[in-house]
């Protein structure tokens, strides 16, 4: 069966641009892929696909509440932003179920056997898997983006963030950055989100965040 959409054109703009010269507030919404959607420019395109694979992709539309060219088009999106990248970078699904219980656990376990000072030791895990993660960035960013900087690290994360399902938020405020991060993933990872928020800045920008976490949100204040 064959199918045709249109597909939106990113406009060029770097996620740098965009924040550097702007002094309101940036939400969510105005995230680097909802540039696709207030693009203009589209082209058609047609393509012959299974017309099990349509009929699904309706169904999930339906399901949407919104057109089939809209959920193709997001589709799309999502392969050119990240999936394309997931297997070349080294990356697997895992539940979050095992994000969420992993280190809780371990720390049960040790409580339970009588291990003292469980705490520091679970704070010096979170801390080398934040190490970890900050130096295994580079190499995907620059295969992902061909550059590496701050703000590039951050358009990534953003992404990251998306296809996870995980809630984000950027306010600029003067020459203050305001990010909230809603993950509903336990304490144990709003430390970790900490520890590797404080690895970029400090490294990248050579500034200190100020960070207050909860167990789902982890809030960053940093003056640029």
């Amino acid at each position: 069966m064959a199918y045709t959409y249109n597909k939106y054109l990113p406009p060029l703009q770097s996620y740098s641009d965009r924040f550097m010269n702007d002094n309101t507030e940036i939400s969510s919404s105005n995230s680097i892929q909802h540039q696709y959607n207030q693009s203009k420019k589209t082209r058609s395109v047609t393509f012959r696909l299974d017309s099990l694979v349509i009929d699904e992709m309706q169904r999930e539309a339906d399901q949407k509440e919104i057109s089939l060219n809209v959920l193709v088009n997001q589709t799309l999106k999502r392969y050119c932003l990240w999936d394309r990248y997931e297997t070349k970078i080294g990356m697997m699904p895992v539940p979050k179920i095992v994000l969420t219980s992993l280190i809780d656990k371990a720390t049960t376990m040790a409580k339970d056997n009588g291990i003292q000072g469980i705490e520091h030791y679970r704070d010096e895990i979170i801390k080398q898997a934040a190490k970890i993660a900050f130096g295994l960035m580079k190499d995907s960013v620059l295969l992902m983006k061909k550059q590496y900087n701050l703000w590039v690290i951050l358009s990534v994360l953003e992404e990251y963030m998306k296809v996870s399902d995980i809630k984000a938020d950027h306010k600029i405020e003067g020459r203050k950055h305001v990010f909230v991060v809603q993950h509903e993933l336990g304490e144990n990872w709003s430390l970790f989100t900490k520890e590797l928020l404080t690895l970029i800045f400090e490294n990248l920008a050579k500034v200190r965040i100020d960070c207050n976490i909860t167990s789902n949100t982890v809030i960053a204040e940093v003056v640029l």
